[in-house]
């Protein structure tokens, strides 16, 4: 009797903690009566680094356990656990063998529980999956009860097939009006006599058409994918493209026949959604009024698709897409402005260019715009006064960011630099940053390394980055003086108590997931695509799949550091702001992120050993 009472009392706390609150009441019966009831005093280790595992798996009851990195220059606190955290999950990882010494800071009881047991609940229950999961690796971590639209069916092939308007390359005007007519999508495809599509073509585009020939009237042909599709990948091909169709060819390229055409509004009837038509609607809206209620449904489309860590990469793309879109219209918006007060456009050359994480595509939100104006002072057309319209520009724009409600820190630039400048003075920037990192405060800088084309005319850009890539190649102690700096910020040890433990002892109860998580990693990534000489793409999740094409030697380390990003995105998206309280994140939430930490500081090492270290 007295042993039940114990079995039913250990069983009652089991089910108050995680994982093991997903589990039946005879499951957590059959778990309690497995293992034992222990208890130590402060100061005693339970387990020495490099131990072999154990056959149980412990909770803590009570107390408080620190874990620590055994090395030859000393201990090193790598964890603080208390009531309800697990010790001795490390027998189903690696070698089994214990990573640290685990010593009490009081006195603590421990339940533990038969390591088998525990592991076969793994294999029934996906919360405890999730949890195993959790504490081995940020990498492929699904579950988290929520569904995302992207994973919404994707359009039949059959459906798109009998919608599947097919018309000859030499169609006459006529037979293409009247074919258009009867179709259901208001589209048709031009193919050649091998069924290979040339084209696309609406009934827009015949009414534009001025007496041409239906194949001077078509469109180019959007881009292809093969069958079966998936809402992710239609999505995903139209955004790059900025295209609302897609075709579906026999291998997936334009080089095979054509076997239907999905639109945008087709993939809306299935999935509820039109991120295409909600991007092309912002692009080319004419006014402040029309663009703020756009903007509401482009953060929608973020927030309902963003159900798991691994969302982030279609949610970041639709997010980047949106706000170029709104930097797109703000600054036509803007342009107009300005020429109806008198200032004209000058003819000089010019490009407008991103900055930041916009350039980076780390947007899964509207976020304002690092937007600045580049002109060919070395053109012929260039006049000293041409300056004044890209400042007034530079001011307009501005203003219109501001006014859709586009909020956050503004760009800081440096003393000598502006929003608007001539090639040769973004060029002396650049140059003056790279040759002398230390007084031109190069990590300062660094976000002028993720640059992007907006508008214009993008030879100019391909100057600037031409210029950039010549002065890395010839200085090249400014990498590893940036690699260095990306150890400034480092992530949170762990969680305790509802707290946030720093690495120096310090606890707070909230922590920035930007300068934890999101800038470290962006900022490394930085550091492996400059080394290569590379400036472009500057896309954070492109820049560690780079990475591990570069440095395949440290190639687990930078897929679970790109895990450990989206899962920081990730957070900071559902949050809705940078700083996280962990009091109020639920148990796995915290196991995760804990997970994130380890991960980002071994990445960090790894930095520091493969740039600094040969420095």
């Amino acid at each position: 009797m007295k042993t039940f009472v114990i079995r039913q009392r250990v069983a009652d706390f089991l089910k108050r903690h995680t994982p093991f609150d997903a589990l039946s009441e005879q499951d957590l019966l059959d778990l309690a009566g497995s293992g034992k009831v222990i208890f130590h005093e402060s100061e005693e280790y339970l387990f020495r680094q490099g131990d072999s595992k154990g056959q149980l798996v412990w909770i803590i009851q009570q107390g408080q356990v620190e874990l620590l990195d055994v090395t030859a220059s000393g201990e090193r606190l790598r964890d603080r656990l208390g009531e309800g955290d697990l010790l001795g999950l490390e027998r189903f990882v690696g070698d089994g063998t214990f990573p640290y010494s685990a010593r009490t800071l009081s006195d603590v009881i421990l339940y533990g529980v038969a390591a088998d047991l525990f592991e076969s609940a793994a294999d029934r229950y996906p919360a405890v999956k999730r949890f195993l999961s959790a504490h081995r690796s940020v990498s492929g971590i699904h579950g988290f009860n929520k569904t995302s639209w992207l994973e919404a069916e994707a359009p039949p092939l059959d459906f798109l097939r009998a919608r599947l308007v097919v018309l000859p390359a030499d169609v006459t005007m006529a037979d293409a009006k009247a074919r258009l007519i009867a179709s259901r999508n208001d589209l048709a495809a031009l193919v050649d006599d091998q069924g290979l599509p040339v084209g696309t073509i609406t009934t827009l585009d015949v009414c534009d058409s001025h007496g041409e020939s239906v194949r001077a009237a078509a469109r180019p042909c959007p881009p292809a994918a093969a069958a079966p599709l998936s809402t992710r990948v239609v999505v995903r091909e139209m955004l790059r493209s900025r295209s609302e169709q897609l075709l579906i060819t026999t291998d997936g390229t334009l080089a095979s026949p054509l076997e239907a055409i999905v639109t945008s509004s087709e993939l809306a009837i299935f999935s509820g959604q039109d991120p295409m038509a909600v991007v092309s609607a912002i692009r080319h809206a004419d006014s402040v009024a029309e663009l703020k209620p756009l903007l509401r449904l482009a953060t929608r489309l973020v927030t309902d698709g963003l159900a798991q860590p691994h969302d982030i990469d279609d949610c970041c793309l639709i997010g980047t897409e949106a706000s170029a879109a709104v930097a797109h219209a703000c600054l036509r918006l803007a342009e107009r402005n300005v020429q109806q007060g008198g200032i004209a456009r000058p003819a000089v050359p010019h490009c407008f260019v991103m900055f930041g994480a916009m350039a980076r595509g780390d947007l899964a939100g509207l976020a304002l715009p690092t937007l600045a104006a580049v002109y060919d002072d070395s053109h012929e057309a260039f006049r000293p006064e041409d300056s004044l319209y890209f400042a007034a520009l530079a001011g307009e724009t501005a203003a219109m960011f501001h006014a859709c409600g586009l909020a956050g820190p503004a760009q800081h630039w440096p003393e000598g630099a502006q929003p608007c400048m001539p090639l040769s003075q973004w060029i002396r920037l650049y140059c003056e940053t790279i040759r002398n990192p230390v007084s031109n405060d190069l990590f300062g800088r660094r976000e002028f390394f993720d640059l992007w084309p907006l508008a214009g005319d993008r030879s100019i850009f391909r100057t600037l980055q031409d210029y950039i890539l010549l002065e890395l190649r010839d200085h090249e102690t400014a990498i590893p003086l940036l690699a260095n700096d990306t150890l400034i910020h480092l992530p949170p040890l762990t969680f305790f108590q509802g707290l946030a433990l720093d690495l120096d002892g310090a606890q707070l109860d909230s922590f920035d997931i930007s300068k934890a998580v999101i800038s470290p990693l962006a900022d490394a990534a930085r550091v492996f695509a400059l080394a290569k000489r590379r400036l472009t793409p500057a896309n954070t999740l492109e820049r560690f799949a780079t990475a591990l094409l570069d440095f395949p030697e440290g190639a687990s380390i930078i897929r679970e550091a790109a895990d450990a990003f989206r899962i920081g995105l990730y957070y900071q998206t559902l949050m809705g702001t940078f700083q996280i309280n962990p009091g109020k994140l639920a148990k796995f939430d915290q196991l995760l992120l804990k997970t994130a930490f380890s991960s980002i500081q071994r990445f960090l090492e790894y930095i520091q050993s493969t740039f600094v270290g040969n420095a």
